[in-house]
């Protein structure tokens, strides 16, 4: 958890110690349950210092090791990860492919918290698709059920967030982005 508040507090040096050190504990522990929250932070990391293979290859054991607890809502946040390190990475088709499957999940399932991650990756293709009317309109759709929701961001996605936010400013103008929200 401290590693967590390091991370959304900027301190990725910090928070990475943090989780290999919390990773350590539960390997000596044998407890792989345990490991869940380590590699997740440890992949987040890599995402957001740009490392995507080692993001890449940790989301996929995060992923596993939530398939193999049975956690389905907690593999579909990981895919929406993964996602995006496959879209930074290049392959769009895979990350369309990941998005699409959140998106569906959330909202065969109800996981209401995980609908603004997923319309914010929408957004994200949009943009990348050349629909920047459509980002905008998207943009403002993850405003408007983050503000309905009390919700907030996790680091890693509000990063895409404001990316995206500024890309569209400069490209669309402060006006047209306000009047999508």
């Amino acid at each position: 958890m401290l590693a967590r508040v390091a991370v959304r507090s900027g301190d990725l040096a910090g928070c990475r110690e943090l989780a290999v050190e919390a990773l350590e504990v539960a390997r000596r522990d044998g407890d792989s349950a345990l490991e869940r929250g380590p590699v997740h932070v440890l992949a987040a990391v890599a995402r957001m210092r740009g490392e995507p293979e080692e993001a890449r290859e940790l989301f996929a054991r995060s992923i596993a090791l939530r398939e193999g607890a049975g956690l389905a809502d907690l593999v579909v946040w990981e895919q929406l990860n993964l996602g995006y390190v496959e879209l930074e990475a290049g392959d769009v088709d895979r990350a369309r492919e990941l998005f699409e499957g959140v998106r569906r999940y959330a909202g065969e399932h109800g996981v209401g918290d995980l609908v603004p991650y997923g319309v914010l990756a929408s957004a994200v293709l949009a943009e990348r698709d050349g629909d920047a009317a459509g980002a905008v309109r998207l943009l403002a759709e993850v405003e408007r059920v983050l503000r309905e929701r009390g919700q907030v961001l996790d680091p890693d996605d509000a990063e895409v967030w404001e990316a995206l936010r500024a890309r569209l400013v400069a490209t669309q103008g402060e006006e047209e982005h306000s009047r999508g929200s």
